[in-house]
This record gives C-alpha cells, sequence and structure tokens, in this order.
C-alpha cells in the first residue's frame, strides 16, 4: 500500500513539473508589450496603448505526460547449475539372531519331597518327642499354649510353616495335624534353628 502511493505521488509530481516547463516556454515567446506615448492633443493625458491579441496559433499545446515509476524490481540472479553426487549407501546385512519359541508345552514343578529323616535326626526327634510329650501326638500342655509330640507354641509353628513353605499349615493347631506333618516341621526347626527352641535339649 506505501509503495503505490509513493507511485501516484511520483506521477502527479512529474506531470506538474511537465506544465509548469510548458508555461515557461509559453512566457517567453510572448511578445513583450510595448509602450508609446501618442500626443494627440498638447497637454493631454499619455495613453497606453491596447495590447496586441494573443494568436491562438501562437500558443504551444503542452500534453501532460505520465512520468513512469522508477521499477523497483530487481532481477534474480541466475541459480547456478548445480551437480549432485549420490553415493549408494553401504548395504548392511544383519541376521538377527534366531529365538526359540515354545508353545503349547505345560511345565509341572514337583513339589519339593518332604525333608528326609536320617538316623540322627530321627534320634533327634524322637528324644524331642519323648521329653517334651511322652511321644503323644495330640497333647496340649496345662496353659493351653503348647500343643502336639513338639510343644509348639502357636507363633512358632507358623513361622516353621511358612519357612518350609507348607502355607497350608499355617494357623492350624499343632496337635490336630497328622503325626507326619507334626515331625516335618519340628524337623525344619531344627535344621533352620537347631535345638535352640527346645531348650539345647537332645544334642
Amino acid at each position: 500500500m506505501d509503495e503505490t502511493v509513493a507511485s501516484r505521488r511520483r506521477v502527479w509530481f512529474g506531470m506538474i513539473m511537465v506544465v509548469a516547463f510548458g508555461l515557461l516556454i509559453v512566457a517567453a515567446l510572448l511578445p513583450a508589450p510595448s509602450r508609446s506615448l501618442r500626443v494627440e492633443q498638447a497637454g493631454a493625458d499619455e495613453t497606453v496603448p491596447e495590447p496586441t491579441p494573443i494568436v491562438a496559433t501562437d500558443i504551444v499545446h503542452v500534453t501532460p505526460t505520465t512520468v513512469p515509476a522508477p521499477s523497483t524490481t530487481v532481477a534474480a540472479p541466475k541459480a547456478q547449475p548445480t551437480t549432485t553426487t549420490t553415493e549408494p549407501a553401504p548395504v548392511t546385512t544383519t541376521t538377527a539372531p534366531r529365538k526359540a519359541t515354545v508353545s503349547n508345552v505345560t511345565v509341572t514343578v514337583p513339589a519339593p519331597p518332604p525333608p528326609s529323616i536320617g538316623p540322627s535326626d530321627a534320634e533327634f526327634l524322637a528324644c524331642i518327642r519323648m521329653r517334651e510329650s511322652h511321644n503323644n501326638y495330640t497333647t496340649v500342655s496345662t496353659s493351653g499354649n503348647y500343643r502336639g509330640a513338639y510343644q509348639f507354641n502357636q507363633p512358632a509353628w507358623d513361622a516353621t510353616a511358612r519357612h518350609a513353605g507348607r502355607l497350608d499349615l499355617v494357623g492350624q493347631l499343632a496337635n490336630l495335624v497328622s503325626p507326619a506333618d507334626q515331625d516335618a516341621l519340628a524337623l525344619d526347626l531344627y535344621h533352620w534353628q537347631g535345638s535352640a527352641p527346645w531348650g539345647g535339649a537332645c544334642d
């Protein structure tokens, strides 16, 4: 918008200059009026002759011309031809290691076998049973806190059952489970903490 206004102003300014220049030429071509004193009568007033009329043919017609606005277009430089050389990328062949996949295979993990009772373990358990309950798997102490052949209290029984992986025995009463389960937990406790839970007896 600013460029268009400036261009129009330059055109009008050029036209005004052309007209002014033409008027100066016309003024220069006109004859200067001469004054002559005519004395028609003695003592008559001085009279000025009428100016010579301007003949229409003497007038130079000036046709206003349009001054073209200066061009502000800058020619873009010619682009130099460029040559692009594309080198082929090296081909790298990577062989992914094959992974063995196994489908529709059911793996059965056998339950851990109960701890084996060796001669020394069997002798230790027999000694503890006789000392604690006289070999009675269903006995309960007078206070009711110790139960079974090995006289487990409930916290020791639950902790040993968790340690042995026998979660099915957690919360059970020792005097109400099978003799085999009581022997298994007593042996696990013996391998875990030695004879300390029974006061170091039967060593």
